[in-house]
């Protein structure tokens, strides 16, 4: 069993919101810490206790819409992901603090999972393919810093 899940969430097909992916094939294409396991989650977020195998710990990669600067880099703790706002746009859209307590309440077993979070600010989310020049810098800052992460972690290296 490995001890971190890394999981990518997003749309290739829509700009900026394939930044989650994009991130995990960097990834899968480098050499990582033992104990490590990178997935492409898809599009939906609750689709994560598909891809939990036992982790104490799931990193997650996306895109994400604030406000801020594109390409900005949002370092997200477990706390601070279950704090922010459950606001959605729609009843059929859950947010991911949504989707994480939603998880941990039909999946028991899941609620000792400690979650982090590295959200790419998307400058645009619309159908096309390619992420603009701030969120492909930032996709390849988030590599860099979670092979550090992986490294530093209790998880054992290659």
């Amino acid at each position: 069993m490995s001890d971190v899940l890394v999981i990518g969430f997003g749309n290739e097909l829509m700009g900026d919101d394939g930044a989650g992916p994009a991130a995990v094939r960097k990834l899968l294409g480098q050499a990582l810490a033992a104990g490590a396991r990178i997935e492409d989650g898809g599009t939906d977020a609750l689709t994560l206790p598909g891809w939990w195998r036992g982790e104490r710990e799931v990193w997650i990669i996306d895109a994400v819409r604030s406000g801020r600067p594109p390409g900005t880099i949002h370092r997200l703790d477990h706390e601070a992901i279950m704090s922010l706002s459950s606001a959605s746009s729609s009843c059929h859209h859950l947010s991911l603090p949504e989707c994480l307590r939603w998880i941990a309440h039909a999946y028991p077993q899941m609620g000792v999972v400690r979650y982090r979070m590295w959200g790419i600010e998307a400058a645009t989310v619309t159908p096309g393919v390619g992420l603009s020049a701030p969120v492909a810098g930032a996709v390849v800052e988030v590599t860099v810093e979670v092979r550090a992460a992986l490294a530093a972690s209790s998880v054992g290296c290659d």
